[in-house]
């Protein structure tokens, strides 16, 4: 299964888009999304992309640690503050926790950055530490002065790139 992280950029308007495709590839969508995120579209949009309940806050359930060791970790769009506060494992929120719970349990984890391009030169630093620490990236597409989501059909292949390549590993 593929969790899909949904943080608060404008890019999380293609993310319905995300988790159909990814669905149409046979992978089973868990979504989380931030507060900024659920300021951009609703919860009940993912719900109907992925067909599961959207995790939003952390409940008794401690969805952060059983959610932790799925296929993948997709985090898309990936925010400056998301990806910084990764860098440094600071867990305030339920995708951080997530994140750090699954850092430690050695799970793909894939960030797609869409900011404004000077944030993004801004954190370049982060994302090297992020690289440094095995997260993977699909590079955003630089135009209009953005870092802006990349192609749905490359974030796609990638997840289902890493996902082989992790169960190969594990064989």
């Amino acid at each position: 299964m593929i969790i899909l992280c949904v943080t608060g950029s404008i890019a999380a308007t293609k993310c319905v888009q995300l988790a159909r495709d990814l669905r149409r590839n046979g992978q089973e969508v868990k979504c989380f999304m931030s507060d900024a995120a659920c300021k951009i579209i609703t919860p009940t949009s993912m719900e109907f992309a992925t067909t599961k309940p959207v995790v939003t806050e952390l409940t008794g359930q401690i969805e952060h640690v059983k959610y932790s060791q799925e296929d993948l970790i997709l985090v898309a769009p990936a925010t400056a503050n998301v990806i910084s506060k990764f860098a440094y494992k600071i867990s305030d929120n339920p995708i951080n926790a997530l994140l750090i719970a699954a850092y430690g349990h050695d799970t793909p984890i894939l960030m797609v950055p869409s900011m404004h391009d000077s944030m993004y030169r801004a954190i370049g630093e982060n994302i090297e530490k992020c690289k440094n620490d095995g997260v993977h990236f699909v590079d955003p597409k630089m135009a209009e002065g953005k870092a802006k989501f990349p192609d749905i059909e490359n974030i796609v292949l990638e997840s289902l790139r890493l996902i082989n390549l992790n169960k190969a590993d594990k064989e």
